[in-house]
């Protein structure tokens, strides 16, 4: 990861964009404390991993949902396709693209 002060990003801003995928992350400094961040884009990258990493909302809900299986006892993923056949329907048959997003 390089390591750049603002002003040369500025100067510069179209060939940092350009070099992203050979280069690498950019790290964008001012008064030389980290402000910023330019990431390459490629087909592989997963944008909304990437925009869920940087979310403050999502990750309250993810601590928030540790905290209270840790208080209640945390279902192994391997038992969830074990339910027995009488457990509610509503909640045996739930899908992930059911869940309500974010």
């Amino acid at each position: 990861m390089k390591i750049e002060n603002i002003r040369e990003v500025k100067t510069r801003f179209s060939r940092y964009v350009k070099e992203l995928p050979k280069s690498g992350s950019v790290l964008i400094t001012k008064n030389g404390r980290p402000c910023a961040a330019l990431v390459p884009v490629t087909e592989d990258t997963d944008l909304e991993a990437l925009a869920l990493s940087q979310n403050k909302r999502f990750w309250k809900i993810i601590d928030d949902s540790i905290a209270r299986g840790k208080k209640k006892g945390f279902v192994d993923l391997a038992d969830l396709s074990r339910l027995p056949a009488d457990f509610p329907k509503r909640i045996r048959d739930r899908r992930p693209e059911k869940v309500d997003p974010l």
